[in-house]
């Protein structure tokens, strides 16, 4: 294919060879004077020069203009190569203008080629969403303008057909953007549909709107409405007809189908109550008065089916309700009365942690109930006084410790400050009252060793090497320990009876060599 970038250079003429005439014969040609040739010569030679310029002007002026720069292909060839590698001496046009146009025509394609992108991404997006059944005019008009816009593509008007593909994209992204108004234009047409019993209509805008929405819960529930709408309306004109014959079995039989198969169905449900309620009145008030013989003998599991047998046969009726709400509180005030008398009779017998548990029984009941918050409060102080009291009399040897020794006559007077006493805190008072008295009075303690074991009691003294030494200890545990260089250590753990007359004899020696 020819390069309309060439360069176009002029035909070349040699006017010596073109304008020299053939010789004539001789005997054809008369003798003329030199005066006679000289006259023909300047004849011809004018106007063939004349006609030279003509031609150079037409190759220079004329032929060029004939050449149109559109219909040549925008593809440059390699510029030839010089033997050294390098390029080669094309012409001045191609070296300037092919790779910045190439490049230009490059960028312009690839900016329509992302607005196209877009395009379809969106072009899909809206067939996936049933474009064609709810705007299809819209639709068909954007896929003009991107039809339009690639007949520019393929003239390579790329800036065009960009300018086209994003008039369609605008187009497409305004569809997809009330895509949603659509759908709860539909879906409001659907449900209005539903509510006047009109099921055509509320399939056809239902149908619709699932397409926008495939899995919209609002319209998948009303959709199923729909479907079983014709069903519902029959049932419920089968149980009319039942209903006027007086056979009223029947017709609850049908309106239960038809409320199983849609139970938001206002009318049929109302259909329901209202049959059930004609053929169970005179049940109602036997159940209600069955219920509250029961509730007066106390017996409310009774009392409380009763009543609610009552309530299913007429629902709508207050009656039920109120006399179930009498046998809760009933009930509860049972509970809670048999939970307080085994609340007082634990705390009768000093088992405060089953008083404990009574009283919150109670409030789990019932969290207003005063006795039960004050009961609570004072069987949790007395359940935990009762533990460290037992705990104190359990540690006799825990004394000896200066700080038990005070925090243990610190419960022992909260022990004693307490209003009521049974018999066991009374004891419990006694028990306290006399180890604190024996852990005073310090006892006397013999050790002995070999003087060469190094003995320490612990938290007590550390008493060096010595063969007999004697200490007063308060009651209680303790450990000596002995150490001697060459030998294993020993430990000595030993109880200070209280209220001995004897020295208690303590031997801590180390006899096995290492």
């Amino acid at each position: 294919m020819s390069d309309h970038n060439k360069k176009v250079e002029p035909l070349r003429f040699d006017p010596a060879s073109s304008a020299t005439p053939k010789p004539v014969p001789e005997k054809t040609v008369p003798d003329v004077s030199a005066g006679s040739r000289a006259n023909t010569n300047a004849k011809w030679v004018l106007p063939a020069l004349s006609g030279l310029v003509v031609v150079a002007l037409l190759v220079f002026f004329w032929l060029p203009r004939q050449v149109d720069p559109g219909a040549v292909e925008l593809a440059q060839p390699e510029p030839p190569q010089s033997a050294a590698g390098g390029q080669g001496t094309g012409s001045r046009s191609t070296e300037e203008r092919s790779p910045y146009l190439d490049a230009q025509l490059a960028r312009e394609r690839k900016d329509a080629q992302a607005i196209l992108e877009q395009l379809l991404e969106v072009q899909f997006a809206l067939e996936e969403i049933g474009i064609e059944q709810w705007n299809p005019e819209g639709f068909a008009a954007a896929q003009s303008k991107a039809e339009a816009a690639d007949a520019l593509y393929r003239e390579q008007a790329f800036i065009d057909a960009a300018a086209r593909y994003q008039e369609a994209l605008d187009d497409m992204v305004a569809l997809q953007e009330i895509a949603e108004t659509v759908f709860q234009d539909q879906l409001e047409l659907g449900l209005a549909a539903l509510r006047s019993d009109q099921a055509a209509p509320a399939l056809a805008a239902l149908e619709l709107a699932i397409l926008i929405k495939p899995d919209d819960p609002d319209a998948l529930a009303a959709l199923a409405r729909a479907q079983t709408l014709e069903p519902v309306l029959d049932l419920m004109q089968q149980a009319s007809d039942a209903s006027a014959a007086g056979d009223l079995k029947s017709a609850i039989a049908q309106l239960e189908e038809a409320v199983a198969l849609d139970p938001e169905h206002p009318g049929a449900q109302a259909q329901l109550v209202a049959t059930r309620r004609d053929l169970a009145k005179r049940n109602f008030n036997q159940a209600m008065s069955d219920g509250y013989l029961a509730l007066d003998a106390g017996d409310y599991d009774d009392a409380e089916r009763q009543f609610k047998a009552a309530q299913s046969i007429l629902p709508a009726a207050a009656e039920p309700d109120t006399a179930l709400a009498e046998t809760r509180i009933a009930r509860t005030q049972a509970q809670i009365e048999a939970w307080r008398r085994r609340a007082e009779d634990a705390e009768q017998r000093e088992d405060w942690n089953r008083a404990l548990a009574a009283y919150k029984e109670i409030l789990d009941i019932d969290r207003s109930v005063v006795v039960a918050r004050s009961g609570l409060l004072r069987a949790k102080s007395r359940a935990q006084l009762d533990q460290r009291l037992k705990q104190a009399l359990a540690s006799p040897d825990r004394l000896s410790n200066d700080a038990v020794y005070r925090d243990t006559q610190a419960l022992y007077q909260q022990a004693l400050a307490q209003e009521t006493k049974g018999p066991l805190l009374r004891e419990q008072l006694g028990q306290l009252d006399t180890l604190l008295k024996q852990a005073a009075i310090p006892v006397p303690v013999l050790l002995q060793s070999d003087e060469q074991t190094e003995v320490t009691v612990l938290k007590v003294a550390r008493l060096g090497s010595f063969r007999r030494q004697q200490l007063s200890l308060k009651p209680g545990l303790y450990t000596a320990v002995g150490v001697r260089r060459g030998y294993r250590d020993v430990r000595q753990q030993f109880r200070v009876q209280a209220a001995t007359e004897q020295a208690q004899v303590i031997e801590v020696v180390c006899t096995e060599p290492i």
